[in-house]
């Protein structure tokens, strides 16, 4: 499944409305803010059809996934928007992370939980919030909950420790980039680390790097560390492979292309993260080049004077 949709539910005295453009969307909301209402509405057109006096406007079919049995209802479900009640146990379990990785449908999950076994987009945590009520009519809407993290500017000079998740090519690049800085790169080997990392730190300028395709479950805790701490700078990337093709280091047209609308070419039946396709489609784009990328290690061309000022302009645009 790929693509963006626009979600339009509504009956008599509530609308709601939800974009979805990846395979797993995480949607919270203060209570009384109608998330609940959203799911029972969903339930009623589902069983009922237009006799519930329930609207849905949707490209794809909408299907409420709760029960004991929700698995066999899932391998039944193809190429849909699966919504899920936040009071479903099962959406924390090895089991549905496993399950959620072989079907094309894309899942709209109602949670608190941070869910550190599935790997969401920091930008696919939407917040629902009412937004006006008129006539007897209350207006609903899912908007982006860290919009404010990903629309921040980064200046890299400004920051004396730079905290990479990544151990590997990525932390390389930004050792890199740290030089040139005069300032020092250290890594917190994986996601989990970089929330304790930060505790540890004394009060200095930092700089964290994250994938922000994969750092979702781990957001909420980082935010609420450095909220109130103005010498903590947060970027996150989709993921290094995305920066470097964002670059325009390697002077491919199509690459602009896929960036532009990403979504429609990452199909989540074979990509579970956009993380895992920029990768993919980096490594296929320099194969058996000299600009050879592989994970692991950073080839030595990416780090190069005028690619390391390319990557570093992308960055602080």
């Amino acid at each position: 499944m790929t693509g963006k949709y626009t979600i339009r539910v509504k009956n008599n005295r509530v609308r709601f409305e939800l974009t979805v453009e990846r395979n797993i969307t995480i949607l919270r909301g203060d209570s009384a803010t109608g998330k609940t209402t959203l799911l029972n509405l969903l339930r009623a057109y589902e069983e009922y059809g237009k006799n519930s006096g329930v609207s849905v406007d949707s490209p794809k079919p909408c299907v409420v996934l709760s029960g004991p049995y929700w698995e066999a209802i899932l391998e039944r479900v193809r190429d849909s928007i699966v919504f899920i009640d936040e009071n479903s146990a099962f959406v924390a379990s090895p089991d549905f992370a496993k399950a959620v990785q072989k079907y094309d449908n894309y899942y709209v999950i109602v949670t608190r939980e941070n869910l550190p076994q599935i790997p969401y987009s920091v930008s696919s945590i939407l917040k629902l919030r009412k937004t006006t009520s008129r006539k007897k009519l209350t207006y609903n809407k899912a908007y982006p909950l860290y919009n404010q993290i990903l629309n921040a500017k980064v200046v890299l000079n400004t920051s004396a420790l730079y905290l990479t998740e990544d151990s590997r090519s990525g932390y390389e690049l930004f050792s890199a980039i740290a030089v040139q800085n005069n300032a020092v790169c250290q890594s917190t080997y994986g996601n989990a680390g970089v929330l304790k990392l930060l505790q540890s730190l004394e009060r200095q300028k930092t700089l964290i790097i994250a994938d922000g395709a994969a750092f979702g479950p781990y957001i909420n805790g980082v935010f609420e560390w450095i909220k109130h701490r103005n010498h903590f700078i947060l970027y996150l990337p989709e993921s290094l492979e995305w920066l470097i093709l964002r670059s325009s280091i390697l002077r491919d047209p199509e690459i602009q292309g896929i960036l532009d609308n990403p979504q429609d070419y990452i199909d989540s039946s074979r990509h579970f993260s956009w993380e895992q396709f920029f990768t993919e489609l980096l490594i296929r784009k320099t194969a058996d080049t000299y600009m050879s990328y592989q994970k692991s290690h950073l080839n030595p061309f990416y780090l190069q004077s005028e690619n390391i000022d390319k990557i570093i302009s992308t960055i602080e645009k």
